[in-house]
C-alpha cells in the first residue's frame, strides 16, 4: 500500500467506482463512501463480487477498496477527498463532510460545475476552523458507465487534469497535494474549469434535440451512435458559437472545439480508440443527469455571465427554457447563477478578485 496519501472518493456511480478501482489497483489506501440506500446497494454488490471489476481502454482488474456509508469518518481519515457525484449532491455532501474536516486536506470536485463555490459557502457558514483546500477539475475525471453489479467500464484512462482552486491562490498547493496521485495542470480560476467542460456544449443540446428518439428507445439510446445527426451538430455548433463569444468577452481560456471532437467520434468505422466511448449508453430520458445536472449547473452559469458581460446567447437560453418547461423545473432560477453562488451585484473585476483571492478580497 502506498503510504502517506489516504484517499476518499465520495460517490457511488460509474466514475466514482472507476476511480476507487484504479487507485486500489495502484496500491493506495482508498475508501469509496456515500450515505444512501442506493449507495448501499452498490456497496453490497461490490462486497458480494469480491471487488469492482474494472474494464476499458487499457484497464482491467478486480479491485476491492474500502467501502463506507460513514462519510464523516471517511473524510476525517483522508488526506485527499475526491467528490465524484453529480452537482445536485454537492450541497448535501458539503454539509456532511464539514464535520470531518481537518487542516491540510484537499477536496477535489470533478466535474466542478462551480461546486467549489457551493462548498466554500457552506464551510464559511459553518465557521469551520480547519484550513482545507477546495479545487475543481475541468470536466469529469473520466467517462464511465456501470455495466452490471460491481462492474464498470471506463471509456478513457485517468489522464492529466486541468484544475483550479478556490481561491486560485491555492492552486499550486492543490497541485502539490496531488503529486504522485494525479497529474495536473493549472487553470486561472474555477470559472475557467467549469465553463471549459465539454458537457457545457454537448449534454443539454444533444438531449433536447434527441428528446423524441430518447422517448422511443429509452435505455437502448446511445448518444454517440444514435444521436449525433446533422441537425444535432447544427445545434451543437450554435451552442459552441455562443460559448466561444462569452469566453472571449470574459477573457477566459478556451479548450479546443468540443464539436470537432464529437465529429471524430461520430465517424463510424474510423478512430477505433473511440469505440468504447461510442458505446456508452444514455441519456435514457429528458430527466437524465445530462439535463438535471447541466441545465442548472455550468450552462446556467454561462448564461448568467453572458448577461453580466452583455453577450447575447439566445440559443442557450432557449435550451434552458425548453427543458424547464418539459420538466416543470426552474433550472435557471434555482441553478448556479451568479446570485445563487453569492456573487450577485458584483462587477466582473470584483468576481475575479474573489475567484483569485477569496471572499475576503472585496
Amino acid at each position: 500500500m502506498i503510504m502517506g496519501k489516504r484517499i476518499s472518493i465520495v460517490g457511488y456511480g460509474a466514475t466514482a467506482q472507476s476511480l476507487a478501482a484504479i487507485y486500489a489497483l495502484r496500491g493506495f489506501d482508498v475508501t469509496l463512501t456515500f450515505q444512501s440506500e442506493e449507495a448501499e446497494r452498490h456497496f453490497g454488490a461490490i462486497r458480494d463480487n469480491g471487488g469492482i471489476l474494472l474494464r476499458g481502454n487499457g484497464l482491467r482488474g478486480l479491485a476491492l477498496p474500502k467501502l463506507s456509508s460513514d462519510v464523516v469518518n471517511a473524510v476525517k481519515n483522508s488526506d485527499i477527498i475526491f467528490v465524484s457525484a453529480i452537482a445536485n449532491f454537492h450541497e448535501e455532501i458539503a454539509k456532511i463532510a464539514v464535520n470531518g474536516l481537518r487542516n491540510g486536506q484537499l477536496i477535489l470536485i470533478g466535474p466542478g460545475n462551480a461546486g467549489a463555490l457551493v462548498f466554500s459557502k457552506i464551510f464559511r457558514e459553518s465557521r469551520i476552523k480547519a484550513r482545507v483546500i477546495i479545487a475543481e477539475t475541468q470536466g469529469n475525471f473520466l467517462p464511465a458507465r456501470i455495466t452490471g453489479p460491481a462492474e464498470v467500464i471506463a471509456a478513457a484512462p485517468l489522464r492529466s487534469k486541468k484544475i483550479a482552486a478556490l481561491p486560485s491562490a491555492d492552486t499550486a498547493a492543490a497541485m502539490a497535494a496531488l503529486d504522485g496521485v494525479l497529474e495536473t495542470e493549472p487553470m486561472a480560476h474555477v470559472f475557467e474549469t467549469t465553463l471549459n467542460s465539454p458537457n457545457v456544449i454537448n449534454h443539454l443540446v444533444s438531449t433536447v434535440l434527441n428528446a423524441s428518439k430518447i422517448d422511443d428507445k429509452g435505455r437502448e439510446f446511445r448518444l454517440f451512435i444514435d444521436g449525433l445527426t446533422d441537425s444535432v451538430f447544427r445545434g451543437l455548433e450554435a451552442t459552441e458559437t455562443e460559448w466561444r463569444n462569452v469566453l472571449n468577452a470574459l477573457g477566459y481560456w478556451r479548450m479546443p472545439s468540443p464539436v470537432d471532437h464529437l465529429k471524430l467520434v461520430a465517424e463510424r468505422g474510423k478512430y477505433p480508440e473511440f469505440d468504447v466511448f461510442r458505446g456508452l449508453d444514455g441519456p435514457d430520458s429528458i430527466r437524465h443527469r445530462y439535463v438535471t445536472e447541466d441545465a442548472g449547473g455550468a450552462v446556467t452559469l454561462l448564461v448568467s455571465l453572458a448577461r453580466l458581460a452583455g453577450v447575447s446567447v439566445p440559443f442557450t437560453e432557449g435550451l434552458i427554457a425548453v427543458v424547464s418547461a418539459l420538466n416543470s423545473e426552474d433550472y435557471y432560477g434555482k441553478g448556479r447563477n451568479l446570485d445563487n453562488l453569492g456573487l450577485g451585484g458584483k462587477t466582473l473585476p470584483q468576481i475575479h478578485d474573489i475567484l483569485s483571492q477569496g471572499f475576503g478580497s472585496t
